[in-house]
């Protein structure tokens, strides 16, 4: 029988508020997102603002590695609930994830369409071109804003 060290974490998430003077709601915000910036890069000189630990709120529970006794790795990185943590360093890339599921269903539509095309072999009569490029054209506009 071997012995095992296996370490997990979970992320507790941290709530705190700060009061911020504004001159209205837009203000507020992008003072808000200073106030922010300035915590993270001043941590000695500004108040953190998160205070209460939410521990039945915890999520991204994984385990982080399993290691054997004779110190190595035999698992990494395994999800132990429904949570995904992503890292997206662009606003595009925010979007490109927050529209997975759209762009999932307009191929699976663009596939179906061309596949019946195909399968009754009159490709151009049964597949409309303006169809599928519609459908691209509609998940892109949710993904970048705007017309591609």
């Amino acid at each position: 029988m071997k012995t095992y060290t296996v370490l997990f974490a979970r992320d507790v998430p941290h709530y705190g508020s700060v009061e911020v003077n504004a001159t209205g709601d837009v203000d507020a915000l992008a003072k808000a997102k200073v106030h922010w910036k300035r915590v993270q890069r001043d941590r000695d000189e500004e108040p953190w603002p998160f205070t209460e630990a939410q521990h039945d709120s915890a999520v991204l529970a994984r385990i982080v590695e399993i290691i054997d006794e004779t110190g190595r790795q035999v698992a990494a990185d395994i999800r132990l609930d429904t949570y995904l943590l992503s890292v997206a360093p662009t606003d595009l890339s925010a979007k490109l994830i927050e529209n997975a599921s759209h762009m999932h269903a307009a191929l699976l539509e663009i596939i179906r369409q061309a596949t019946s095309g195909l399968a009754a072999d009159h490709f151009e009569k049964h597949l409309k071109l303006e169809r599928v490029s519609s459908i691209a054209r509609s998940v892109l506009i949710r993904v970048i804003g705007g017309a591609p």
